[in-house]
């Protein structure tokens, strides 16, 4: 298949009109992640820069195109997103990481500012991994248990520890815990041994709002990934009594809410006998993460 030598603005041009008329607010961006993909390139390229492509090429380009134009968010067609320092693979059954959730990662490092302490962590809700595999690669003598219900996800999980060579470090669980004895059954996996740090981002939507979230979320994000129940809350009522048997005496709670949530989550922690540490706020201004304590 001949190669032919072509400008990066040149190939995108259209394509960028065709994606802002869809909708996209980074159509250019959109374009560029795209045509590196199909290139097979390791950074995003330049509209500046010259490539060589096949007509072929330029046709699986327009494919992806069209369906970036359909609402699939580039990270669903390339099935990879940069979370934090790494980029992640994904597949269908993981959420696909936004930006707010780096906040835990930035909590728990406030926290423990060493990075060479030795502690045991449960990213509960695994999804990518993206969330313990990030706090791996900061915390060089730690080690993370991953907990997840959907074998794939803890698939997904184990290419990228595999990746970015974290895999010794790393343990997979696939438990639900919806379940009734979800946290005997890990502590009986474990030989009863109890965790420093749990970090964990639930579905906190209420089950009659994900039908108005954006199109990228509601239709190609897992519905068991956004769904927090008729108020949004059914996943911390569900995790939180068990903290205080699966976690040390004074160990910390790193958990992820949704917008206006923190006094009713609050509550929550209260009723389960969690001390109250404080809060993160992200990039808006609104507060994200909810930091608790065990007695």
């Amino acid at each position: 298949m001949i190669k032919k030598k072509l400008d990066v603005f040149s190939l995108i041009k259209s394509e960028i009109e065709v994606l802002k008329k869809s909708g996209s607010e980074t159509a250019s961006l959109d374009c560029r992640l795209l045509l590196s993909y199909v290139l097979e390139k390791k950074s995003t390229l330049y509209t500046h820069e010259n490539v060589y492509i096949t007509d072929d090429e330029i046709k699986k380009f327009k494919v992806l195109i069209s369906e970036r134009s359909l609402g699939k968010p580039v990270s669903r067609i390339i099935n990879k997103r940069n979370f934090w320092k790494r980029d992640f693979k994904l597949n269908e059954e993981v959420l696909d990481p936004r930006q707010d959730t780096e906040v835990l990662i930035t909590a728990v490092l406030k926290y423990y500012s060493n990075i060479f302490d030795k502690l045991d962590i449960l990213d509960l809700g695994s999804g990518s991994g993206c969330i313990g595999l990030s706090l791996l690669e900061e915390l060089k003598n730690s080690n993370v248990s991953f907990l997840d219900v959907s074998k794939k996800s803890l698939e997904i999980v184990k290419i990228n520890a595999t990746e970015y060579n974290l895999e010794h470090r790393s343990a997979y669980f696939q438990l639900n815990w919806n379940s009734k004895n979800w946290d005997s059954d890990l502590l009986k996996f474990r030989n009863k041994s109890k965790f420093d740090i749990i970090v964990t981002n639930p579905p906190y939507i209420p089950t009659d709002e994900i039908k108005s979230l954006q199109r990228e979320v509601k239709d190609f994000d897992p519905f068991v990934a956004l769904d927090g129940g008729l108020d949004g809350l059914m996943a911390y009522k569900t995790i939180f009594p068990k903290f205080n048997r699966i976690l040390k005496n004074g160990s910390k709670i790193f958990v992820e809410i949704g917008m206006g949530q923190e006094d009713m989550v609050i509550k929550i922690g209260y009723e389960n006998n969690l001390l109250l540490l404080g809060y993160e706020k992200d990039l808006s201004g609104i507060v994200r993460v909810i930091v608790f304590m065990t007695k």
